[in-house]
């Protein structure tokens, strides 16, 4: 199933758009579910109480908050990269605004309902390629995050079964077991060093028996245990990587 937001202050508009998605989906054989808001501040507060939407669509000149903010929200202060983000509007020479927040697709009020099929569908394509790019987490700060798996460095556990996530441009605190985040991850190329310490191999810089440089010049200890099995997991991670080429 998937969950999509549907944002516009005229309420002609938002019914017109789920009487789309419906007839698109359902002949698709593809379940959903739709969230209306018609108001930015609406659907931020949504997004604050940790609902995370796969598809949104946002009118881009409501009355308060608009698209455009709640699209930067979405982005920057949620840390969701994930909400694929088709804005809508009656102002053609709005859309290069929008592209820098990450987004899929533009389309013209009034709406062609073969080029919102055409876009929904694709859109549903394009969720399933990047399913598995994403890591979701509820920080103790930020609230819902989503931030692209390749992103993280490493995670470490902390007092309080605190768990850090490390990543190119930020730090996020979030509660949860390590053991739970590295079998959701073991496939990606993470490694479990230690107890306390799992580290993305694309990141690894420097590796030797006992301890491993990582892409932020952080280095990390590999237990003592676990030095061996690292080791070879790291060479059939390499072997793998070079077979790709």
């Amino acid at each position: 199933m998937i969950k999509i937001a549907i944002c516009d202050d005229e309420s002609i508009f938002i019914e017109q758009i789920k009487s789309m998605i419906k007839s698109t989906l359902s002949e698709a054989h593809i379940s959903y579910l739709t969230d209306s808001f018609t108001s930015g501040e609406m659907l931020c507060e949504k997004l604050k109480g940790g609902t995370i939407y796969d598809l949104a669509f946002l009118d881009i000149s409501m009355n308060g908050m608009n698209g455009i903010e709640v699209g930067a929200k979405l982005r920057y202060y949620f840390q969701n990269k994930k909400t694929i983000i088709i804005y809508i509007s009656s102002y053609d020479n709005r859309a290069k605004e929008v592209f820098c927040l990450d987004t899929f697709r533009f389309l013209s009020k009034p709406i062609d309902p073969e080029l919102f099929k055409k876009d929904l569908l694709s859109a549903y394509k394009r969720l399933n390629e990047i399913k598995d790019d994403f890591f979701c987490f509820k920080d103790i700060d930020r609230g819902q995050c989503n931030i692209p798996v390749e992103d993280i460095i490493y995670l470490e556990i902390s007092k309080g079964h605190k768990i850090n996530v490390i990543t190119k441009d930020a730090r996020y605190i979030f509660y949860g077991k390590l053991m739970e985040v590295f079998e959701k991850l073991e496939a990606q190329g993470f490694l479990l060093i230690h107890h306390s310490i799992l580290i993305n191999y694309y990141h690894i810089r420097q590796i030797s028996y006992e301890k491993v440089l990582m892409s932020n010049d952080a280095s990390l200890t590999i237990s003592g245990p676990k030095r061996k099995e690292i080791r070879a997991n790291y060479l059939q991670l390499r072997k793998n990587k070079e077979d790709d080429k």
